[in-house]
């Protein structure tokens, strides 16, 4: 009987020994899986605000070069314009002609000046909206006479947070210099599409197009990387199109009703 009794107690104290130790390693899972989530929760907070801060450095840096071109460049170009308009009208019919082709040369680069001013501003931009800011944007790029450049707007028109807006120009911004500078093309669409519950900006071009795999392997496409990481920091959903000769689709989607 007593030896009974020591099988039990030995038996009951293994259990013990055995439920605690499984217990311990449950605790210490959880315990470590929480280390590792607040770790990652760290990391991508760390990650967001180091992205916040360089896009508002960048967005400082734009605003006092644009600060430069109108403040600078731009008198220069109207106290040039106003020197030729003191000119007077020669007996030689071919002079005058170069002269007004100068001058309406000079009345263009204050417009162009002033449209790329206006563009780099990050005020100017959010006073004149997103759709309105991109539709300066496409007309310099239609200025150029190089290329067709459209704006299109779906579903009835709400107005984004300003912060939301910024981003999403500046992805603009970013995607129509790619396409000028590697498509070839020479039609560049963007698209805006309002719904109740969805926000969502397309850009396509018509141009070469590139593999997506190689560029990948490659370790290029900096740029493209830029506009995925401004889509995370809105919680936007970034998806790009393109294979060789097929242009290239970049598309934006920000699944919340944002005229809430």
């Amino acid at each position: 009987m007593e030896n009974v009794l020591q099988v039990i107690i030995v038996t009951l104290f293994i259990f013990l020994m055995g439920s605690f130790v499984v217990l311990f390693i449950i605790i210490h899972k959880k315990r470590q899986a929480s280390y590792l989530k607040e770790k990652q929760f760290l990391q991508a907070s760390f990650q967001q605000e180091l992205l916040k801060t360089k896009i508002e450095i960048q967005e400082q840096t734009l605003k006092n070069i644009s600060q430069e071109i109108h403040d600078n460049i731009g008198q220069v170009l109207s106290l040039a314009k106003l020197n030729l308009s003191t000119f007077p009208p020669s007996d030689d019919e071919r002079v005058n002609e170069k002269m007004d082709h100068t001058r309406q040369l000079v009345s263009k680069a204050i417009v162009d000046m002033r449209d790329l001013s206006r563009s780099m501003h990050g005020d100017r931009v959010a006073e004149m909206g997103l759709k309105n800011a991109i539709e300066n944007e496409l007309t310099i790029i239609r200025n150029t006479g190089q290329y067709t450049a459209e704006l299109l707007v779906a579903g009835e028109y709400y107005p984004l947070d300003r912060q939301k807006e910024m981003v999403l120009f500046r992805v603009v911004q970013e995607a129509l210099n790619n396409s000028i500078k590697h498509s070839k093309t020479k039609s560049i669409t963007v698209q805006l599409n309002y719904q109740p519950a969805l926000f969502s900006i397309s850009i396509k071009d018509e141009g070469t197009g590139f593999d997506l795999k190689s560029l990948n392997q490659t370790g290029k496409g900096i740029g493209l990387k830029n506009m995925q990481n401004r889509a995370a920091m809105i919680n936007g959903i970034f998806s790009l199109n393109s294979s060789s000769g097929t242009g290239t689709s970049i598309t934006i989607e920000i699944p919340e009703p944002l005229n809430s």
